[in-house]
């Protein structure tokens, strides 16, 4: 349980309290710019998974980009974070804490979702088989 607590608030140091930023990177930013930071960091791409690896507060994580649905061309839809744990009820842990953090908008058994900006960016947690996804829509997230 404590290795879960020190997980999650390394998570979230990672993530700002604004929904704008990820590792104290703008995500309003050009998707160029954006990724860019993100290499500056030392993620790199793994094969395995197609996305992007690297650690984060001495945890490691999984970083993938959707720059397809948008509505303005240059900029990100979503930011993909997947989390692992090795927690039987990470999602509920997560979910809880962010509970306190953002205003929760909606809720199933799976997934949560939060308002996390003024200009409607919003943050789903979602339970996954290996822990944790967090799912960043910005304002620039074309629902399909």
């Amino acid at each position: 349980m404590k290795k879960l607590f020190l997980s999650l608030t390394a998570l979230l140091m990672c993530l700002s309290a604004s929904a704008f930023e990820f590792d104290g990177i703008d995500l309003n930013g050009s998707f160029v710019e954006i990724t860019r930071q993100i290499s500056q960091k030392g993620y790199v791409y793994d094969d395995t998974k197609n996305c992007l690896k690297g650690v984060c507060q001495g945890d490691e994580i999984y970083l993938s980009i959707n720059n397809t649905d948008v509505k303005e061309k240059g900029k990100i839809g979503q930011l993909i974070i997947d989390v692992p744990m090795n927690v039987s009820d990470a999602y509920t842990a997560v979910s809880k804490t962010f509970n306190v953090v953002y205003h929760q908008i909606s809720k199933d058994e799976k997934s949560s979702t939060y308002q996390v900006a003024e200009d409607g960016t919003t943050l789903v947690v979602t339970a996954t088989a290996q822990g944790v996804r967090l799912t960043y829509n910005t304002q620039y997230y074309k629902v399909k």
